[in-house]
C-alpha cells in the first residue's frame, strides 16, 4: 500500500523536481489553513495513524474571535480528537442562558443548558481559542504546520493537485482538504459561491479581571434594538463580549478602528436597558481585544448540491459553511467536519487492498460519503442562524413584539436544540469483512520491543501504529546490558553502528566477593561466538529508545494512549481507550510490559514476585569516570551488585537484594533507597570507587522496584498467540535482571515477529491485507520461535540470581570456589544467539 506520510521538511522550501522525485516515498494529505476545521482534521488523522502537512497562510497561529461559545455537539468531537478534558480543565461550564430585551431590560426567557439531550446532558463553555488552538497544535507531531504557506492557485497532474505558494514554491498533494477560511481557494476551485453579505457586523471583545470578575456562569443575551450582544465568562479572569448590528448602506456610520468600535458599541449599549456588568466588560476591553468584522454566509440554497467534494479535493469549516454567529456553531460545526473527514479518510486509507487506482476511487468515495454526511447539517445550520439572527436583532415593532412575547422561548431552545448532535467517534461502524478497519497492526506500548517491532515492520514496507499510554517516552531503568544478541538484533534493525558510537565496548567481566573483596572469576568478553565475535555494552535506555524512534515515521507512536479493554468484533479488536475513544485492530501486538493488558487477554498468568528487589542509577562524570571497559560485578553477603560504564562520562550501577522488616521505610524515598545501598555496601567489601558510582548519582537518576519473572511453566502452554493477538518483551518473559537479557530479548523479538508478520503482508512482493488466517499462522510462526527461548531465559536468570545472591555458607562456598567462572560463562553462553535478519 502507498504510504501516506508527508516527508517534506517544513523549514526548507523544495522544488517541484524534488517533490516528484519525494513521491517515490511518500504520498502527501496537504490540508489548506491552520484555523480550527485544519488542526482539528489533521488530529484526527494523526489519531488513525495518518500524516498530513497544513498549510498556513499567516506566519503564527490566527486567534481572531477571542473566543466562541463551545456547545454539546462540539465537545463530542474534541472528546473524539483527545482533548476534550483539557478544554474542560481551563473553561467554566456554562449553567443558564438568560434572554433580555434590550428595550425594557426585562428577562423574556431563562433556560437551562444542563438539561437532558438525546445522548446525554448539554454542556457549554466559552473557550478561548488560542487555548483551542494551542492544545490541538500540542497534539500533533512536530513539523505538521508549515506557517507563511499560502495556496495562490491549484493545478491538476494527473490526479495529484499542484499546489502554487506565494513564496513561489510548488508542492504535490494526493489529497487536498480546504480548511483555509471563507474566502477559500480551495473552494473557489470547486467552484462553490461566493459567500453573500448578511448586512450585519459583529464586533468582539474581551475584557479582563486579573482579581476575578464574580459573574455567575451564565450566558447573557440581549436582544432587539436593531443589535444583539451578549456576554458569558470564559474562566475566572476572562469575559468574552460580541455585539452584531446593520451598519447603515452607506458604512459611515461608525469607524473601523477598534477604539471608535469600542466606543460605538458603548453608545448604542447605553441608549437601552441593559445590565452595568456589560458595560462595564466593554469598557475594561483593551483596544487589542477588540475586533470587528462583517458577517458574511454562504446561502444554505446553494449547500444541497454544491461541489463539496471533487475527485480528492473537498472543503470542511468556514470554508464550507461559512454561518452568521447567531447559534454559535460555526466553530463546533469546524470541529464537527473533522472527525467525520477523518474517520471517512481513515476507511480508504488504512484499507490495505487493490493497487494505486484502487486507492483513489476509495478516497474519492471516502470524500464523497463526508459531503454528503456534511451537506443537510451544514445547509440546516446556516439557514437557521440566519433565521435566529434575523428575529433577535430585529427593530421592527412587530417582529419585537412577536420575539418579546411569544417567540423568544423557541428562539432560545433552537440554540440547544442545534447542538444536540452526535457527529460519532473517529472509528468506523462499518464490519471488517466491508474493509471497514482502523488499523491494520496496533502495537500496544512504546518501549524497546514496542519500537522494535515497529521499525523492523516499517524496513518491510508494513505500517503499524504504536499506543503508549504515557506522555513520552518512558526511559525508566537508565541503561541495560546490551549483549552479542542484541546487537544482532540492532544491526537488523539498521541502528546497531549508531549505538556502537556512543558506547563503551567491554572486554572483560570481573565478579569480585562481597565477602572478601577479591576477584571470584575473571572471563574475557573478547572470545569467539558461533556466529563471531561477542560485543557487550551498557546502552542508555533513553537513547535507544529516541534512536528507534527517529527511524520511524513521524506519526508512528500516539502517546497518552493506554489500552483499558480489549473486545472482539468478528475477527478485529475493539481497543477502548483512557481517554473514551476507541481503536480497531486487525492486528494486535501487546508490548505493554510486566502488567500488560493485552497479556491478560491472552490469558497468560501475572508475573510473580521473586522476593526481591532492584536499585539502578546513573551516574555522570563531566571529565571522565577512569573505569576501564569492563563490567565489575559484587555478589555474596545477600546481594548482587554491578558497576558498568556506558560511554566515558556515564557510569550505570545496579543494586538487587532480599528486602525485610529489618530495612524499614528505605524504599519509601529514592534519598533513604541511595543511602540503604551505600550503608549495605560500604558494610561490605565494595571499592570506593564503586561507592562514589553511588553518592554521586543524583535523585533523579535513581529508581527502585521489586523484581517479578513469569513462571517458565506457564510459558510452555501459555496463550503466547491468538488468533490475531500476540505479546512480546516483557509482557511476554518478564524475567529478573541477573542475565542482562530483558532487553536484549525483547529486541529479539521485534525483529522475529516484524519477519513474520510482514511475510505475511507481503507475500506477493506488495503490501496488502492478509486476511485473518495468514496473519494467524504468522503469530503462531513466531510464537513457537520465541517460546523456548523465553523459557531458558527466565529459567536461567532466576538460577543465577539464586546463586549470586545467596547468603547460605554451602551456595556461597560452591560459588566463591567453583561456581562463579561458570555464572558469568552462562551469561556469555545465553548472549551467543542470533536471531536472523527481516
Amino acid at each position: 500500500m502507498a504510504k501516506w506520510i508527508f516527508q517534506v521538511s517544513l523549514r526548507s522550501h523544495k522544488s517541484f523536481a524534488s517533490m516528484q522525485q519525494e513521491r517515490a516515498d511518500g504520498r502527501e494529505i496537504v490540508i489548506a489553513g491552520a484555523g480550527l476545521a485544519g488542526l482539528a482534521v489533521a488530529l484526527g488523522l494523526h489519531r488513525k495513524g495518518l500524516r498530513s502537512l497544513v498549510l498556513e497562510s499567516s506566519p503564527t497561529p490566527r486567534t481572531s474571535g477571542f473566543a466562541f461559545i463551545t456547545w454539546t455537539n462540539a465537545f463530542r468531537a474534541l472528546d473524539a480528537l483527545g482533548v476534550g478534558d483539557k478544554m474542560r480543565s481551563q473553561h467554566q461550564q456554562i449553567q443558564r442562558l438568560s434572554v433580555m430585551s434590550s428595550a425594557t431590560g426585562e428577562i423574556v426567557q431563562e433556560l437551562d443548558l444542563r438539561v437532558e439531550g438525546k445522548r446525554g446532558p448539554h454542556e457549554a463553555r466559552c473557550v478561548s481559542r488560542t487555548a483551542l488552538l494551542l492544545a490541538l497544535e500540542e497534539e500533533l507531531p512536530r513539523g505538521t504546520i508549515r506557517y507563511s504557506s499560502k495556496i495562490v492557485s491549484i493545478e491538476e497532474h494527473g490526479n495529484d493537485k499542484i499546489l502554487h505558494l506565494s513564496d513561489g514554491s510548488t508542492l504535490r498533494a494526493k489529497v487536498l482538504i480546504g480548511c483555509d477560511g471563507i474566502n477559500s481557494v480551495v473552494a473557489r476551485w470547486l467552484g462553490l459561491a461566493k459567500p453573500s453579505d448578511s448586512g450585519r457586523t459583529a464586533t468582539r471583545g474581551r475584557a479582563k479581571y486579573p482579581d476575578g470578575h464574580g459573574f455567575e456562569p451564565r450566558l447573557l443575551l440581549l436582544v432587539g434594538q436593531g443589535f444583539r450582544a451578549g456576554m458569558l465568562p470564559c474562566n475566572n479572569t476572562d469575559v468574552y463580549w460580541f455585539f452584531t448590528w446593520s451598519p447603515s448602506p452607506d458604512g459611515k456610520d461608525v469607524d473601523k478602528s477598534a477604539a471608535a468600535m469600542k466606543q460605538f458599541v458603548l453608545t448604542k449599549l447605553r441608549s437601552t436597558n441593559v445590565p452595568p456588568q456589560v458595560l462595564e466588560a466593554v469598557e475594561r476591553s483593551e483596544m487589542n481585544d477588540v475586533l470587528a468584522a462583517p458577517l458574511r454566509f454562504r446561502s444554505p440554497l446553494s449547500l444541497p448540491f454544491a461541489s463539496i467534494s471533487k475527485g480528492n479535493v473537498c472543503v470542511a469549516g468556514d470554508a464550507l459553511h461559512p454561518t452568521t454567529p447567531d447559534l454559535a456553531q460555526g466553530a463546533c460545526t469546524a470541529l464537527e467536519d473533522a472527525v467525520v473527514l477523518a474517520r471517512c479518510l481513515g476507511e480508504a486509507l488504512l484499507l490495505r487492498t487493490g493497487d494505486g487506482a484502487a486507492e483513489e476511487r476509495r478516497v474519492e468515495a471516502a470524500l464523497r460519503r463526508y459531503a454528503d454526511a456534511r451537506r443537510w447539517r451544514s445547509a440546516q445550520l446556516t439557514g437557521a442562524s440566519y433565521a435566529v439572527g434575523f428575529v433577535q436583532q430585529s427593530d421592527h415593532p412587530a417582529v419585537g413584539f412577536l420575539r418579546d412575547k411569544l417567540l423568544s422561548g423557541v428562539l432560545a431552545k433552537t440554540l440547544l436544540m442545534m447542538p444536540d448532535y452526535d457527529c460519532g467517534t473517529l472509528s468506523s461502524s462499518a464490519t471488517p469483512m466491508e474493509g471497514s478497519n482502523v488499523e491494520g497492526i496496533v502495537i500496544a506500548g512504546a518501549g524497546l520491543a514496542g519500537l522494535a517491532t515497529a521499525l523492523g515492520l516499517h524496513r518491510k514496507g508494513v505500517r503499524s501504529l504504536v499506543l503508549e499510554s504515557s506522555e513520552t517516552l518512558r526511559a525508566s531503568g537508565f541503561a541495560f546490558t546490551t549483549w552479542t544478541n542484541a546487537f544482532r538484533a540492532l544491526d537488523a534493525l539498521g541502528v546497531g553502528d549508531k549505538i556502537r558510537e556512543h558506547h563503551v565496548l567491554y572486554e572483560r567481566l570481573v565478579a569480585f566477593s562481597a565477602s572478601t573483596g577479591e576477584p571470584a572469576a575473571k572471563v574475557s568478553l573478547k572470545m569467539q561466538g558461533k556466529s563471531g565475535p561477542h560485543e557487550i555494552r551498557s546502552v542508555k535506555r533513553n537513547f535507544l529508545l529516541e534512536t528507534l524512534e527517529n527511524e520511524l515515521p513521524e506519526g508512528t507512536i500516539r502517546f497518552s494512549s493506554k489500552i483499558v479493554s480489549i473486545e472482539e468484533e468478528g475477527n478485529v479488536k475493539l481497543l477502548h481507550l483512557a481517554d473514551g475513544s476507541t481503536i480497531r485492530a486487525k492486528v494486535l501486538i501487546g508490548c505493554d510490559g510486566v502488567n500488560s493488558v493485552v497479556a491478560k487477554w491472552l490469558g497468560l498468568p501475572k508475573p510473580i514476585l521473586s522476593g526481591r528487589s532492584a536499585t539502578r542509577g546513573l551516574a555522570e562524570y563531566p571529565a571522565g569516570h577512569g573505569f576501564g571497559p569492563e563490567i565489575l560485578q559484587f555478589i555474596g553477603q545477600g546481594f548482587r551488585s554491578g558497576v558498568l560504564p556506558c560511554s566515558d562520562t556515564s557510569v550505570y550501577w545496579n543494586y538487587t537484594w532480599y528486602p525485610s522488616p529489618d530495612d524499614g521505610d528505605a524504599e519509601e524515598s529514592v534519598a533513604k533507597m541511595r543511602s540503604y545501598v551505600l550503608a549495605k555496601l560500604t558494610a561490605a567489601k565494595i571499592p570506593v570507587e564503586a561507592l562514589d558510582v553511588i553518592e554521586r548519582s543524583e535523585m533523579s537518576d535513581v529508581v527502585s522496584s521489586p523484581l517479578r519473572f513469569r513462571s517458565p511453566l506457564a510459558l510452555v502452554r501459555g496463550s503466547i498467540s491468538r488468533g490475531n493477538v500476540c505479546v512480546a518483551g516483557d509482557a511476554f518473559h518478564p524475567t529478573t535482571p541477573e542475565l542482562g537479557q530483558g532487553g536484549c530479548a525483547a529486541l529479539e523479538d521485534g525483529v522475529v515477529l516484524a519477519r513474520c508478520l510482514s511475510e505475511a503482508f507481503l507475500a506477493d512482493g506488495a503490501e496488502h491485507d492478509p486476511g485473518y488466517e495468514a496473519v494467524t499462522a504468522a503469530l503462531e510462526k513466531y510464537a513457537e520461535e520465541r517460546r523456548w527461548r523465553g523459557i531458558r531465559l527466565i529459567t536461567a536468570a532466576y538460577v543465577v540470581g539464586f546463586i549470586q545472591q545467596s547468603n547460605n555458607p554451602v551456595i556461597k562456598f560452591l560459588r566463591e570456589k567453583f561456581l562463579s567462572g561458570l555464572l558469568a560463562k552462562t551469561m556469555i553462553t545465553m548472549a551467543d544467539y542470533d536471531c536472523g535478519k527481516l
